[in-house]
């Protein structure tokens, strides 16, 4: 082969490598481009999965805060019962108590009336006194008054005009079962 062939045989390798050459570089810069675009765009994916993060936080605390201070509350609040549950539980006893006196003081008032008019009669007839009627009238416990009754007055006052069940229970804004508990329960009271 001929020295010139040599030549341009070289001379059309560089002319080659030379067009090659900026379409490298053009694709280096559009791949340079791209890799920063999405270096930006996960950026800005990070700012915004941190701001979120934030927002969860603020708001985790603030809902943490607010049960706090709802159970803080309810403590008082059920401190508050329990003493007034504990007053209420004195007063009944002293009402029992008072009840219990009145009643003891009743029955002997009942007993010494008894035994003292039946005396008087009895002299005044000349025979023995007997004050065993009193006696019984005064042991015997005067029969409570329902408190199922003074509980639902209108349930009893629907009850006694004939209403069915169903109504009373739709009126009285209660449901069926509960309309004959109370009914039965009344019923077992007045029996007693």
């Amino acid at each position: 082969m001929q020295p010139w062939v040599y030549i341009v045989l070289v001379g059309a390798v560089a002319i080659v490598y030379a067009l090659i050459l900026p379409a490298r570089a053009r694709q280096g810069k559009t791949e340079k481009q791209s890799l920063k675009e999405i270096e930006t765009a996960l950026e800005l994916y990070m700012a915004d999965i941190e701001r979120e993060n934030n927002e969860l936080v603020q708001l985790i605390t603030s809902l943490k805060q607010q049960s706090q201070s709802n159970q803080t509350a309810m403590q008082e609040q059920l401190n508050e019962l329990r003493g007034q549950f504990t007053e209420l539980q004195k007063s009944s006893h002293q009402l029992e108590a008072r009840m219990a006196a009145e009643e003891k003081g009743l029955l002997q008032l009942a007993v010494s009336y008894g035994t003292s008019s039946s005396t008087a009669a009895a002299t005044a007839e000349g025979s023995a006194p007997r004050n065993d009627s009193y006696l019984e009238q005064a042991k015997e416990k005067p029969k409570p008054v329902s408190s199922i009754k003074l509980r639902y007055p209108r349930l009893f006052e629907l009850h006694d005009q004939g209403k069915s069940i169903d109504s009373i229970a739709k009126t009285a804004g209660l449901q069926r079962g509960e309309v004959q508990l109370i009914l039965q329960l009344a019923k077992q009271e007045e029996s007693l």
